[in-house]
């Protein structure tokens, strides 16, 4: 990477430890010689400029905003926790401070994470999407309602499901809404889908890992199983309304998320220590 000189600082107001943490990483920065463009997540959203980098200082959730701002223009991310358990997350607080020189001199590497792209078709329109999600799409309905959906992968039938809905996710977003529901955790450079079905009425119904070579179609059907009400959530921010018949498509988006992460850094390393793996 090259020098940054220009940085995003996404933050979390709802969170004091991210105020605190923001002004204190605000401060490094531009004791470094970086124009710092600085964004709450919490309030509306506005025009973003050009930099050479974003900071995300709060959970996952500001991970997931700061994401779907700056994907349109290729700006990675380096997400520091504020939160909980923050897999997204790059570095604590501290680390940062002590390497933000490194940060500055552009020594950090990019991470690839896939993404994906999703739309939703109500007959022959398009009515929602695409759009882009980092972690999952999630359709469930908000009553305590078991519905029906149809899920063909590749133009063949993959299964009808009745239950409390369905997980749609990206390998980064497998230790999210995905690892509760059961499903596995999936290493973040593999080209896979996640479907994990939600509260299955049928016992068999197991989560399946998919090819992101084709595409995924996830139909509401119609009768007497119908929901009356139905929303489809992107990485649990963007949410829509889905009808009977309507048709949710699944795909690889065409751009991929960059992520930051510091010399060293290791993925099962992050697994050890927010799952607290090997502990007695």
């Amino acid at each position: 990477m090259k020098r940054i000189k220009s940085v995003i600082l996404f933050y979390n107001s709802k969170r004091r430890k991210a105020i605190a943490y923001s002004a204190a990483i605000e401060r490094r920065l531009r004791s470094g010689g970086a124009r710092v463009q600085k964004v709450c997540v919490n309030d509306p959203a506005r025009e973003l400029g050009q930099a050479d980098a974003a900071v995300a200082v709060g959970g996952d959730g500001t991970v997931l905003y700061a994401a779907r701002h700056v994907i349109s223009r290729g700006i990675p991310v380096l997400g520091i926790n504020a939160g909980g358990l923050g897999f997204l997350s790059g570095l604590e607080q501290k680390e940062f401070l002590k390497s933000a020189d490194a940060f500055l001199a552009g020594k950090f590497s990019k991470a690839k994470r896939s993404l994906l792209s999703v739309s939703v078709k109500r007959g022959t329109k398009t009515v929602f999407g695409p759009q882009p999600a980092l972690n999952d799409c999630v359709m469930r309905n908000p009553e305590a309602r078991a519905f029906q959906l149809r899920a063909c992968f590749g133009g063949q039938l993959l299964s009808d499901y009745f239950g409390d809905g369905l997980i749609v996710s990206t390998p980064t977003g497998s230790t999210a809404y995905s690892l509760a529901a059961s499903g596995p955790i999936v290493m973040p450079d593999l080209e896979v889908f996640l479907l994990s079905p939600i509260c299955p009425h049928t016992l068999t119904h197991r989560p399946i890992a998919l090819s992101a070579a084709k595409e995924l179609e996830v139909t509401v059907r119609q009768g007497s199983y119908a929901p009356q009400a139905l929303s489809l959530a992107i990485d649990g921010q963007e949410n829509f309304g889905l009808e009977p018949g309507d048709t949710v498509l699944v795909s690889r988006h065409p751009r991929s998320f960059e992520l930051l992460v510091p010399a060293g850094f290791s993925y099962f390393d992050i697994l050890r220590r927010k799952l607290s793996w090997g502990e007695r």
